[in-house]
């Protein structure tokens, strides 16, 4: 019984082993298309091991990757299929798409122009265009059918990164004319209107994207900050992109801007709290809502996200000089002046903040050093009555 089942065992390892590549690529294949990537992964490694040359497993490799969130290792396989087959269109589409996203634009366009370069070959591969600006899957393309006004389109967002609003136009415009049904196109030609300061045209292709489809966020969003003659409608428009899109940050924090300026501090505040759930790294986020937090008088906890500020990002200028101001109120006066110093390290000229300093050096009893810091702050340009100059200096004495 023991010889049989050792017998067995050797038998089952045999088979494993003299699996060729093309079993383990279809094995990968049928792993990949049921989501078990890391499964997929292990096969194409084995499948590669057994076949250095395989190039459709160098690619799908590469997809695997890109799902299993290892960019750097997806774009060594896309590279690997370019040297042996520079014609390799999807290869091309996908490196450069990724390249883009991963913020490579000079290296994505290289890309983008050799694909719009090379005749397209025969593919049965189905792809879902990922849009470049708002997140979630929706259309199916493949390298011969959509492809050209995606990388039309990638190409006006490249233009777009580097303030190159005409080239952008341009390559927006050839998006459009080939495939007028697809929102984003309208959304990224909108953006480059508005940096050309074409306001009109602007609005015009946001409302474009929306007839295409009412419920694009970002169009939403945007036209909603081109509404600024009329915060109710602004508002309103940012509301229904929150509703098109709950996870979309930016109608959060634009709609958040409109309440602020309406003095809907506890509006603002919602709004504010609802963005940090989505992005809690980024420092003027939470400076924002310590404006919110000072309008409505709970000054610890304007100090507190003042302080998250600083911790994201050191040199946070506007956060130390509102934290400084927050414990001035709060007649902290010694932590307010380290503040304040640290602020001024920053921003060496900043006449307020000589000017709070010095007011919280005077209630040290500090005056010598209170007068200096008036002196500094008239000097940088800060507008002071000749009796508190006197009042200050005097003391000094």
């Amino acid at each position: 019984m023991i010889r049989c089942l050792f017998i067995l065992s050797l038998f089952s390892f045999s088979a494993v082993a003299q699996r060729s590549p093309d079993t383990l690529f279809g094995q990968a294949e049928a792993a990949f298309d049921d989501g078990q990537y890391a499964k997929a992964l292990s096969l194409l490694n084995n499948c590669l091991l057994e076949d250095p040359g395989f190039m459709n497993a160098y690619f799908m490799r590469a997809e695997t990757r890109e799902r299993l969130r290892d960019p750097e290792g997806a774009l060594t396989d896309y590279s690997i299929v370019l040297e042996n087959i520079p014609t390799h269109v999807e290869a091309l589409l996908n490196r450069g798409r990724l390249r883009f996203h991963l913020k490579k634009y000079a290296q994505a366009a290289e890309d983008f122009h050799l694909f719009l370069k090379t005749p397209s070959g025969i593919t049965q591969r189905i792809y879902f265009n990922q849009q470049a600006r708002v997140s979630g899957v929706n259309q199916v393309m493949t390298a011969q059918s959509f492809s050209k006004p995606v990388v039309y389109n990638y190409l006006g967002l490249i233009a777009l990164q580097s303030g190159r609003h005409d080239e952008a136009l341009v390559w927006l415009d050839s998006a459009i004319h080939v495939q007028k049904g697809e929102a984003d196109y309208f959304v990224n030609r909108a953006l480059a209107y508005d940096g050309l300061g074409d306001t009109a045209s602007a609005r015009r292709n946001y409302k474009q994207a929306l007839a295409v489809n009412p419920d694009h966020a970002l169009a939403l969003s945007n036209l909603g900050l081109l509404s600024n003659t009329d915060n109710s409608r602004a508002v309103a428009l940012f509301t229904d992109a929150i509703h098109a899109d709950s996870s979309a940050l930016h109608p959060y924090l634009q709609r958040a801007k409109y309440l602020f300026d309406t003095h809907d501090y506890k509006g603002a505040h919602r709004d504010l709290s609802k963005a940090l759930t989505l992005e809690d790294k980024n420092p003027e986020i939470w400076f924002t809502r310590g404006l919110v937090n000072e309008r409505l008088r709970d000054e610890k906890s304007a100090y507190a996200d003042y302080t998250k500020a600083i911790t994201i990002k050191e040199d946070h200028f506007k956060s130390w000089i509102n934290r400084a101001n927050v414990l001035l109120k709060l007649e902290r006066y010694q932590d307010a002046i380290e503040d304040y110093s640290v602020a001024l390290v920053y921003h060496a000229d900043f006449a307020a903040a000589y000017y709070n300093r010095a007011i919280a050096r005077r209630y040290l009893s500090q005056h010598s050093a209170a007068c200096e810091d008036l002196k500094l702050a008239i000097a940088y340009g800060m507008t002071v009555d000749e009796n508190m100059e006197d009042q200050f200096c005097k003391e000094k004495n």
